[in-house]
């Protein structure tokens, strides 16, 4: 009769599984009620089938080799009705567990873990094996496969919350399955190390006594320390001291951190002390009214809106309790929006009345509730937090502002050096390596490190002499040379307003020299155009004087008259064109010209000389003032002398009546070491006529009758080649032009050379 019971049981595991898997843990869309229906139909066919009729199995026995039964002609329909209504749910199973997510999943996965070794164990023992074999010798195993279902499902339930009697079971499971275990392992040490152990005289069985003693120690105070440090953190317990706790988290908040470091170090803290089972920080940014996530978390499942205005109205209070029961109104509805997010706890942080952040915190891992000491731990945690969150944002603020500033640094042009108050390099952008000639070895150097001209500006801004602002000056750059930049400075202000430092900007103007030099160029080739366009027009006429009187020339060869006028002339013609090939080899261009140490005094002595003779048939003297220990320049000698004597003839020809005309050479005045030659050509004419002054460069503009208006134009030219300096300026109140060019010299170590 129990055999055919068990038989009938069995025929009801297909519609019940499959009633089950369209049920758990939500209602599904298969299978659909008209398949449940057919699958009970079925069921309870077979059922009544296996009780009342020997087509399913019959002639049922117990043999010493086991259970033996005889086969109906309805036993294999059986066993493939049994196998499909097991598989078919399984299916449905694992597709629910893929689609499924969070605690669904969990439940599917522990008890779907469960079923699965139970069908297989149980259907393999008592359904392939018989059905195979037609004997069944280890049906007894087949109810043991329900073991490992147990286990799973118990494991669910303590560690996943998947049914409400978790706060029944787990920690009495814990300390019977503690039991169970130690007081087995001390009995069979105890028979297998003592032979009398069953027979001692005793008053009560040696394991009985052993069993007791176990659950006594288990139960003991040091013995249920040890068993909750050993089982809490499978039960997502965290037992801590609220004390030493906030002394720990004291010391870990005192550091200068980022807000998302700080996130990491409140979760460390919040998870060793509660294990929540989410924990979201949010925080104001500096200038923003919206609350941004801080942690590294998913986005949390909130409305900011909602939880700021929750907070706003939330005056005096630092930790809020997620409960709609006790709420009204919008409030109500605010804390549901909360509940279904996960949150359980919101701790703002608000320091000096303004609101900085919060942390939300899920329901604790291990069940329990927060109580009143784990609330006034987080309450005094807020307050740390809250000092933190604040430095927080300020140090992220302060480091924004630091690598906008090295951003900047790093992408200017321009070379920017910073000194402190002792004259020690502090900082340099990338160009200062560049254009500075600085390295890494020359942080924390002194100003004697960089070039003399942005030295000594750094050293007159700290000490408050001079704050240079746009000053062209030059940099003996060690692979480029001499090159020109514009230097400026700031000074450098600590917290009291004292000075703490200078800051100079050097710009390289070398591109802009070279774009000058190149339009300077262009500007020579334009002239010279215009020059031997003049030129060639100048050279026509004579020449077509000479081609006339040679024309004519066989024909009135013996007309004395036309000898006489050729004689006179033809003289004339050819000196016009000798002296405009003059002018066109004046008009050369300089760089053809070949540098040389040149000294100044015997060439300026011999250019007197020669012309002091013409001069004085012009009543005008020459005076010259040039003492013999002038610094030496760089120079081509030939075009030197085409200088100064258009000069002088310039300054000659100014003076119609007569009078002196000056040269004078010297060093820069006030200057120690100067690295320049000023050359003066001082007339006592009329003067530079103010409305003229701008043209007087330019080529072919004269304000003579007879003049090309090309010498001080050449002037300029041999100037720019020298890189020299040329001005005309006026003499003063008694009239007069003074023509000065300013040279720069030879280094002393050239010269030597």
């Amino acid at each position: 009769m129990w055999s055919r019971v068990t038989f009938f049981s069995a025929s009801l595991i297909p519609w019940s599984f499959l009633a089950f898997t369209q049920t758990y843990p939500t209602p599904g869309s298969w299978p659909p009620p008209r398949v449940l229906r057919v699958s009970l139909v079925i069921s309870a066919a077979f059922a009544v089938l296996s009780l009342t009729t020997p087509l399913i199995v019959h002639d049922i026995a117990l043999t010493p080799d086991g259970p033996t039964r005889k086969s109906g002609p309805l036993y294999p329909i059986l066993a493939v009705y049994i196998l499909v209504g097991c598989l078919t749910p399984l299916g449905v199973f694992i597709g629910k567990w893929r689609q499924a997510r969070g605690q669904a999943r969990a439940q599917l996965q522990y008890l779907g873990t469960g079923l699965f070794i139970l069908g297989v164990g149980a259907i393999t023992a008592n359904l392939l094996f018989p059905l195979l074999t037609g004997s069944s010798p280890y049906s007894w195993l087949g109810p043991f496969f329900i073991l490992p279902l147990v286990a799973l499902v118990g494991h669910a339930i303590i560690r996943h919350r998947l049914m409400d009697l978790r706060l029944v079971i787990n920690r009495g499971l814990a300390h019977a399955v503690t039991i169970f275990l130690l007081s087995g392992a001390l009995v069979a040490l105890g028979r297998f190390v003592f032979e009398t152990w069953s027979t001692a005289p005793l008053a009560v069985q040696t394991d009985i006594l052993v069993v007791s003693l176990v659950a006594l120690l288990i139960l003991s105070t040091p013995a249920q320390k040890l068993l909750d440090r050993l089982i809490d953190p499978y039960l997502y317990r965290g037992r801590i001291e609220h004390s030493s706790a906030l002394r720990d988290a004291t010391r870990r908040l005192s550091y200068l951190m980022q807000p998302a470091e700080l996130s990491n170090e409140l979760r460390e803290i919040l998870t060793e002390a509660f294990l929540p089972e989410s924990f979201v920080m949010l925080a104001y940014p500096f200038d923003s009214q919206v609350l941004e996530q801080v942690s590294s978390d998913a986005p949390a499942a909130v409305d900011l809106l909602t939880l700021g205005t929750l907070m706003n109205e939330q005056s005096s209070s630092t930790v809020l309790i997620v409960n709609p029961s006790r709420e009204t109104g919008p409030a109500r509805a605010a804390h549901e929006i909360l509940r279904l997010a996960g949150v359980e706890v919101i701790v703002i942080l608000r320091r000096r009345g303004q609101l900085l952040g919060a942390i939300l915190l899920g329901p604790r891992r291990s069940g329990d509730a927060y109580f009143k000491n784990d609330l006034l731990f987080i309450e005094s945690l807020s307050e740390l937090a809250s000092i933190a969150l604040e430095n927080a944002l300020l140090y992220k603020q302060r480091i924004h502002m630091l690598e906008y500033s090295d951003r900047l640094l790093e992408s200017l042009d321009s070379a920017v050096v910073a000194v402190d108050l002792s004259g020690q390099i502090t900082s340099f952008n990338p160009a200062s390596k560049q254009l500075l000639g600085l390295s890494e070895a020359n942080r924390g150097e002194f100003l004697s490190d960089l070039p003399s001209e942005v030295g000594w500006a750094l050293a007159l801004a700290v000490s408050g002499l001079w704050h240079p602002r746009d000053v062209e000056v030059t940099i003996d750059h060690e692979i480029r040379g001499i090159v020109h930049a514009i230097l400026s400075t700031a000074v450098l202000h600590g917290d009291q307003g004292r000075i703490a430092g200078a800051l100079a900007v050097v710009t390289d103007l070398s591109t802009i020299k070279a774009l000058e030099r190149n339009q300077r160029r262009v500007e020579h080739f334009a002239v010279m155009a215009r020059f031997y366009a003049g030129i060639a027009h100048e050279i026509r006429n004579p020449l077509a004087a000479i081609s006339n009187f040679i024309a004519m020339l066989p024909d009135r060869f013996d007309d004395p008259e036309y000898r006489d006028t050729m004689v006179r002339l033809l003289p004339i013609e050819v000196n016009r064109i000798v002296r405009l090939s003059d002018r066109l080899r004046l008009m050369a261009p300089s760089e053809g010209g070949k540098l040389s140490v040149v000294a100044l005094p015997p060439l300026l002595n011999d250019i007197v000389a020669i012309h002091s003779p013409a001069a004085q048939e012009q009543q005008v003297k020459i005076q010259l003032h040039c003492p013999d220990e002038l610094p030496k320049l760089l120079g081509d000698p030939s075009q030197l002398v085409q200088l100064f004597v258009n000069l002088l003839k310039n300054a000659i020809e100014a003076m119609r009546d007569g009078g002196t005309v000056t040269v004078e050479a010297e060093t820069p005045v006030g200057r120690t070491g100067s690295d320049s030659i000023i050359v003066r050509v001082i007339d006592e004419g009329p003067g530079i006529d103010p409305a003229v002054r701008p043209k007087i460069f330019e080529p072919f503009f004269t304000t003579k009758a007879s003049g090309t208006g090309l010498g001080l134009s050449i002037c300029r030219e041999i100037a720019d080649f020298h890189r020299a300096r040329l001005a005309l300026l006026p003499r003063g109140p008694l009239g007069g032009t003074v023509a000065e060019i300013e040279f720069p010299c030879v280094p002393t170590d050239v010269a030597a050379t």
